[in-house]
């Protein structure tokens, strides 16, 4: 079945930060978008077995679980809005000076160090604790509008997302159409013409003058492997994390900013933060770690977050169903990152440590700068661009969100200097 719509100068197959920015940029320069998002609207939740269905939650690994993010704004409303800059020396190294769309994006995104009167008294105690081991634990930028929180509370209006950009993008006349699965791009004489798509469980084919696909680190290479390009998906990072965790005697409030303070050791390739999870997953990894006696102890444990930037390794199929092992240097990371934690919680003057399982976020690395795709972003054919952490091009361990952004900015602007 072929949509009736009139055909759009450009197509956006997600609607993550980077979706939801180049979209915007380019509606608002007159262009036709459409936006298709697999997701709905409002978060549906986060427990593991609706995660599990929806396939916001998959192994990647044995014992290790990967999380991600399949609605509407993707990972910005329901990660932890740190505004970590990007590397713009990883990007210059492959033909792309970010500099200029990182500051389009500053001017208009929220980016400060948390304000200290909203960090609350666990993340506070573990940044005194950091200190005091000489470590340069400090307030992380966040993507929190101050002015809309008070008393040491942010309501949840304070909290950036793309909805805002989507919004914007709608204004301008762009379409955003939700509950829409790309399965393929379509090509006539090597460019491509619009994706095949489930709408709703239909079978249907949009068609645009322009594709970009910003459907995620796990999405995006499975779309390009249905359509022929089976390099995509060889090889990807995914950010792994375990959580540290031990009881204080100060109670957890329950408006707690996740992330609220810590430090990158970009040299040992690991960042350690504070974190706050919800109760059922706090439930499950103090199970799994084998300590029953701290079920009921969520709101007196401190947790401290132990990300690494881990290599780029294993596979993504074009079922989306990624598989990967992680080897000793991701190991030996980890392990530094975990006893570093353990330090800090001692200082703090915490309980005994225990420690989660693994879990994975921020997929990406699938789709690299400078092996697939050019400088435009571009792959396989002129009109079709890849604009998500999948075309990250070296392993990562970053909160991803600005970087995203500056990407969708800076495709927006060449594909608007072309005249799309």
């Amino acid at each position: 079945m072929a949509d009736t719509a009139p055909i759009p100068d450009v197509l956006v197959v997600g609607s993550g930060p980077a979706g939801a920015m180049v979209a915007r940029d380019l509606a608002r320069a007159g262009a036709r978008v459409r936006i298709l998002e697999q997701g709905s609207g409002p978060p549906p939740g986060t427990q593991l077995l609706g995660l599990l269905r929806r396939k916001e939650a998959m192994h990647i690994a044995p014992g290790v679980v990967l999380l991600r993010s399949l609605r509407v704004g993707g990972g910005s409303v329901t990660f932890f809005h740190t505004a970590t800059r990007p590397p713009l020396a990883m990007f210059a190294r492959h033909g792309i000076d970010l500099s200029p769309a990182l500051e389009r994006v500053l001017a208009e995104c929220p980016h400060e160090p948390l304000r200290e009167d909203l960090l609350a008294p666990i993340p506070s105690l573990l940044m005194q604790a950091g200190r005091s081991l000489g470590l340069p634990w400090q307030r992380l930028p966040k993507m929190i509008d101050p002015s809309r929180c008070g008393h040491g509370h942010c309501p949840p209006e304070a909290f950036w997302s793309a909805h805002t950009l989507l919004e914007q993008a709608v204004a301008h006349g762009a379409e955003l159409r939700t509950g829409v699965q790309a399965t393929r791009v379509l090509f006539e004489q090597g460019r491509a013409i619009g994706v095949e798509a489930r709408d709703h469980g239909a079978m249907q084919i949009f068609r645009a003058g322009r594709v970009i696909l910003s459907a995620g680190g796990i999405a995006s290479p499975a779309i390009l492997q249905r359509s022929g390009i089976e390099q995509a998906g060889h090889g990807f990072f995914c950010d792994p994390l375990r959580i540290v965790m031990a009881h204080v005697p100060l109670a957890r409030q329950s408006h707690d900013i996740a992330m609220s303070a810590g430090y990158f050791d970009t040299e040992a390739g690991y960042m350690l933060s504070d974190i706050t999870i919800p109760a059922h997953f706090f439930r499950a990894f103090t199970w799994a770690a084998g300590r029953p006696d701290q079920l009921l102890n969520y709101g007196h444990t401190a947790m401290i977050m132990v990300k690494i930037r881990d290599d780029i390794e294993g596979r993504i199929d074009a079922h989306g169903r990624p598989w990967r092992r992680f080897g000793l240097g991701d190991k030996l990371k980890m392990r530094t990152g975990v006893e570093q934690a353990r330090a800090v919680l001692k200082a703090a003057g915490a309980g005994r440590p225990y420690v989660s399982p693994w879990v994975a976020a921020h997929p990406g690395g699938s789709v690299r700068l400078g092996e697939l795709l050019d400088e435009r972003l571009s792959c396989h054919s002129p009109n079709l661009h890849v604009c998500d952490a999948s075309v990250i091009p070296e392993p990562w361990g970053l909160p991803p969100t600005l970087t995203l952004l500056a990407l969708g900015s800076d495709l927006a602007w060449r594909l608007s200097r072309e005249g799309r």
